[in-house]
């Protein structure tokens, strides 16, 4: 009998997060919910938080998974953009925490390099890959295709019993 898990993927931004949600069966990976948050421009940086906070935890709550998987912090020239992200992905630490979900980080380059075969892949060649993996048409997002790619790899990694905290 194979072994179920839900884990999901967010990509962190302050405009644009994206989420994605799928269930491994054994070898086998499924999308269950995909999406972005894209909080207004207007609001200050604590509302957008909020806003991505209430937003994941409505579909954690929906969802239920067991696992969160997010991108670890890489290089950025613009420090004020590296602080926004930083808080972001404090949120949803913080929510996979809250709800008791086993929490994953991977690098930009793992995940690109797992998912196409080549570390410094494209948006565009990335949407194409976890669209083609998970047999999706129309993902309406590079956000989404990446908290999709982010799931859709550690899915992939778990069964290799490679994946690191």
């Amino acid at each position: 009998m194979s072994e179920t898990t839900i884990i999901m993927g967010v990509d962190p931004g302050s405009n644009a997060t994206g989420y994605g949600i799928v269930q491994k069966s054994g070898p086998r990976s499924t999308r269950i919910a995909s999406g972005v948050i894209h909080p207004p421009h207007h609001c200050s940086q604590a509302e957008k938080l909020r806003i991505v906070y209430e937003g994941l935890e409505a579909i954690v709550r929906q969802e239920d998974p067991a696992v969160l998987v997010v991108e670890s912090l890489f290089h950025f020239k613009n420090s004020q953009s590296l602080i926004k992200l930083s808080q972001v992905r404090g949120v949803i630490l913080l929510l996979g925490a809250r709800y008791g979900m086993d929490i994953y980080e991977y690098t930009p380059m793992e995940i690109k390099k797992g998912i196409t075969g080549y570390g410094a892949a494209t948006k565009d060649q990335m949407k194409f890959m976890v669209a083609k993996v998970l047999a999706l048409q129309g993902l309406r997002s590079p956000d989404e295709a990446d908290a999709l790619a982010l799931a859709l790899y550690h899915s992939h990694i778990s069964l290799l019993g490679a994946a690191a905290r």
